[in-house]
């Protein structure tokens, strides 16, 4: 599978049948492995959408009882995340894709040296993290502010990839004030689908047996990159992921529209997309952004900064340097 590939076989103008596409043109028969499909959140994220979905904030800040859910006590201790902490001086967050454990990052954290203070995160429900009952992504997005308060990070780097560029996307919209430059790795502010086929791929995950389970994401995620070996850990954590916070997260992530939202990100923003059909759509999707600039790298699928890292971090580089530091890391 690689549904941001050039050899792709075409795709319709409209948003669902991009994923029927994907679906139908799954090397396997199973179905719950073919859902393993859906985890490319390249093909997904970058699929537009024109419908004008009504929305349900309630659900997108599900923290019902909470009188202020970005509230940030000093002694806060995030539930929608673990973080790890690495070296000193400008504050960078990283927040990786569905499923996938923080371990995504360490190329990027190592390559960024001594000079950045490095916070790890590895969402609830993933790569053997214990799963919460709420809306993930909305979940991250208010722990993450809270976080970025309660830790006195002064407009960090936000970096994304996959879910968790869309999260990225998500906070930068909605908190302008707390953020420096956003790095994205091919992901689109918005997800296409009906509830129904929200209700349905959340089902699909959570009606699958073990190897069904199993199988379908090692089978997606080593289809993801160019790279095998730095696929295999990769899969051998995400198989480790709770099955329901899978499928609640791709139900959520389709039933949350931020398109129309992404013109108040103030700050820079980079987009490193894949080769593939779907860079078009993450352009349009991106296109009121006031500060952003995408690069697409050539040959490379969904993990991107596996493919063609020398392509990656040049972009990185280039564009951290444009933006330095306001200020210090930390207030």
């Amino acid at each position: 599978m690689h549904l941001a590939s050039r050899g792709h076989r075409g795709v319709s103008a409209r948003c669902r049948p991009a994923l029927d596409l994907a679906i139908r043109e799954a090397p396997w028969d199973n179905c719950a492995m073919r859902a393993g499909l859906v985890l490319s959140f390249a093909a997904l994220a970058a699929c537009g959408t024109t419908r004008a979905a009504e929305r349900d904030d309630e659900e997108r800040l599900p923290s019902r009882g909470d009188r202020d859910p970005f509230a940030a006590p000093a002694d806060f201790k995030p539930v929608a995340f673990s973080v790890e902490v690495k070296g000193s001086g400008r504050a960078v967050i990283f927040i990786p894709g569905l499923g996938c454990p923080g371990m995504v990052w360490d190329d990027f954290v190592s390559h960024l040296g001594d000079d950045y203070e490095s916070h790890v995160l590895t969402l609830s429900g993933f790569a053997g993290n214990d799963a919460i009952s709420e809306p993930l992504s909305a979940a991250v997005r208010r722990d993450l502010t809270r976080y970025i308060r309660s830790r006195r990070l002064r407009n960090p780097i936000i970096v994304g990839h996959s879910m968790g560029g869309f999260i990225a996307y998500w906070i930068a919209s909605y908190h302008p004030e707390l953020v420096g430059p956003v790095i994205v790795v091919d992901a689109g502010p918005a997800l296409s689908g009906d509830l129904d086929e929200a209700k349905a791929l959340r089902a699909k995950w959570r009606d699958a047996s073990d190897e069904e389970f199993t199988g379908g994401m090692r089978a997606a995620f080593m289809s993801m990159s160019g790279a095998p070996r730095k696929m295999a850990p990769v899969a051998d954590a995400v198989i480790r992921s709770d099955r329901r916070a899978i499928g609640d997260a791709i139900y959520e992530m389709m039933r949350t529209d931020l398109t129309d939202k992404v013109k108040d990100i103030t700050a820079p923003v980079l987009v490193i997309a894949a080769d593939g059909y779907f860079q078009t759509r993450i352009r349009n999707q991106i296109e009121t952004i006031p500060d952003h600039q995408m690069i697409v790298l050539p040959r490379t699928h969904h993990f991107v900064m596996y493919d063609d890292p020398a392509g990656f971090y040049k972009a990185v580089d280039k564009f951290l340097e444009e933006h330095p530091a306001r200020s210090d890391a930390k207030g």
